[in-house]
């Protein structure tokens, strides 16, 4: 065989071999993910794997993905191949429980048409086109579950989020959460509520509400009571009562609810607009110790509030609203061990575990060691930051919890049977216990409220900085819903911000605005000096008193050109270690790895000449 002849049939055996290869891995190695990511973005959670193997139908996931629209925004281009990733990877690992199937449809298609007869939102582009960007599940019963849009802002609660869907299409009935609330949170003729929380909850719960003239409480799995009203001893009853024959309780009381108190359009607070909640006959009877009269503050996590001094507006840390970091969240519970960006609350309460109680009290959510105690009345006159930071002095118990699950037997509040009134019992007798119960109390309404845990930015939307709402999810679920969810909130992000820049940014900035307001401070007392001087008709006056005015009006023209030379200095010298920064990374990183490869390789190549020569 001539030798042109033998490499060709050697090239067509390595060609053949290696896409024979390729075919074998894809059908041994199915599924099999290697994921080297810091935050582990790609691995699948155990409840994920738990939710998906105990599939026994096989259940059906169409991603509509409009590529070319995407193309145009990087950010959307980005989250969509982390999608695609997650998506492929479910399919994979299920066994075949789950068929995969992608759609880009094109415009004025039959596969627009069934994205749009699915539930998915268009999201019209620039040039006027439409970018679909969701994922459709279907059963072998016709059931059906839909994410109308991937948001980038919710890459935390993406796994979360499909396998919701996977979870959905399983279940053979939708839990019920009955809710009792003074709160303004109740859904409009549209059927949505002013509450993300409450809209989330509506997505995979059936949500029953109770007003506040309630005789009796449905047939439900979960009880919610959120910053209630003042409920009469028939209505308290009822809540004893469910609490004994299903055991599922979660109780938000407040000793001072913002949310409750804002203003509408008319600048008044709502009619009835309760201040402090309380439940003392039931939460003394649960085995929680709760004092109204008392608000919770932390300076160490205080958020930032603008406040305005002399003209001049400043960011300061307020003691009353703060941030409980994922260090002050319970690592023993699925629900709180799983958030990684923790939890903002505002003017919370102070719970503690009752004395002889038999339930079991589970802190939560607690304060840093620095927590302190100041009074409701005293708290809700608005105080200065400087106000609470001048009377500030650490409580000698914390650090102070402020959310608590209370566990295990528990025995009605109501040992006289039910009192005289309208009742009506979904059980044919009354209950005196003990039974098993779980109940969750937060002792702060203003959590709920979306401008605890969403920041507006005008690039991307509304940006979520705390798990308030994955918080609310994670207790539903493990209330009412399937606890496999649970550990599947708020996973980290695929963005990798430069934290060493930004540091380094924000200690400059720091410092700019530091000496920007001493010069501007000078300026404006030399310039004031120098207005009063001539008005005062002496900066142009000659000989005696005036010529000795006249030099100090110099002298403050001087002073006046010198501060804002040496404020422009600042300006200018603002970026000045940033961009050096900027220089050595991209010496590090675009200049030095080839330098390496080209000296490794010259290296390499003398080595070898010289042990041939």
């Amino acid at each position: 065989m001539s030798p042109s002849r033998l490499l060709a049939l050697i090239s067509l055996g390595l060609i053949a071999g290696f896409a024979g290869l390729n075919l074998l891995a894809g059908v041994l190695a199915d599924g099999a993910r290697l994921d080297l990511t810091e935050g582990r973005l790609y691995r699948l959670s155990p409840g994920t794997m738990e939710v998906v193997n105990r599939l026994e139908e096989p259940v059906t996931l169409t991603f509509y993905y409009s590529r070319g629209s995407a193309a145009r925004y990087p950010a959307v281009r980005a989250y969509g191949a982390r999608v695609r990733e997650m998506l492929r990877g479910l399919a994979a690992r299920s066994g075949g429980r789950i068929r995969l199937a992608e759609i880009d449809p094109a415009p004025f298609s039959v596969e627009e048409d069934a994205a749009i007869a699915a539930g998915l939102e268009a999201v019209p582009t620039e040039d006027g086109g439409q970018l679909f960007f969701g994922l459709a599940g279907s059963n072998a019963i016709d059931g059906t579950a839909v994410i109308a849009f991937f948001d980038p802002a919710e890459e935390a609660r993406l796994e979360y989020e499909i396998v919701r869907v996977i979870s959905e299409l399983e279940r053979t009935r939708t839990p019920v959460i009955a809710i009792i609330s003074s709160l303004p949170f109740a859904p409009n003729l549209d059927g949505r509520s002013a509450n993300p929380v409450i809209d989330a909850l509506a997505q995979t719960y059936e949500v029953r509400w109770l007003d506040d003239r309630f005789t009796s409480v449905p047939e439900a799995d979960a009880l919610l009571l959120l910053h209630p009203g003042n409920l009469d001893e028939q209505q308290l009853y009822l809540v004893d009562q469910f609490a004994l024959a299903r055991g599922r309780v979660m109780v938000a009381v407040d000793p001072l609810a913002h949310l409750a108190l804002r203003t509408g359009p008319d600048g008044l607070p709502p009619i009835n607009a309760l201040r402090t909640s309380r439940l003392p006959r039931l939460l003394t009877q649960w085995g929680v110790a709760y004092d109204p009269t008392y608000v919770v503050m932390d300076r160490a996590h205080g958020l930032p509030v603008q406040v305005s001094e002399a003209g001049r507006t400043r960011t300061r840390a307020y003691p009353l609203w703060f941030g409980v970091p994922p260090s002050g969240l319970s690592a023993d519970m699925p629900a709180t061990s799983a958030l990684e960006r923790g939890v903002n609350v505002g003017s919370p309460g102070l719970l503690t575990a009752r004395s002889g109680a038999e339930t079991v009290f589970t802190p939560l959510i607690q304060t840093s060691p620095d927590g302190s105690l100041v009074d409701a009345d005293i708290a809700g006159t608005s105080p200065s930051p400087d106000d609470l930071q001048r009377n500030y002095s650490p409580d000698g118990n914390a650090p102070l919890t402020i959310a608590a699950r209370v566990s295990g037997p528990i025995s009605t509040a109501f040992p006289d049977g039910p009192p005289t009134g309208e009742i009506r019992l979904e059980a044919s007798a009354h209950i005196e216990g003990p039974a098993e119960a779980d109940i969750i109390v937060i002792a702060d309404a203003d959590w709920l409220d979306p401008a605890y845990y969403l920041r507006a930015d005008g690039m991307v939307g509304e940006q979520m900085v705390a798990d308030n709402l994955s918080l609310a999810l994670n207790l539903a679920d493990a209330l009412a819903g399937d606890p496999a969810l649970v550990s599947l909130r708020s996973r980290a992000g695929s963005a990798r911000p430069m934290a060493r820049v930004d540091a380094l940014r924000a200690r400059a900035e720091a410092r700019f605005v530091e000496l920007q307001d001493e010069l501007r401070a000078e300026l404006a007392d030399a310039e004031g000096a120098l207005a009063r001087l001539s008005t005062a008709g002496e900066a142009s006056a000659l000989g005696g008193a005036g010529a000795a005015s006249a030099a100090r009006a110099e002298a403050l023209r001087e002073r006046i050109v010198s501060a804002r030379a040496a404020l422009r200095d600042v300006e200018r010298g603002f970026r000045a270690e940033i961009e050096a920064l900027e220089r050595s990374l991209h010496l590090w990183t675009l200049w030095v790895p080839p330098l390496i490869v080209l000296l490794a390789g010259g290296v390499f190549t003398l080595v070898r000449r010289r042990r041939q020569a």
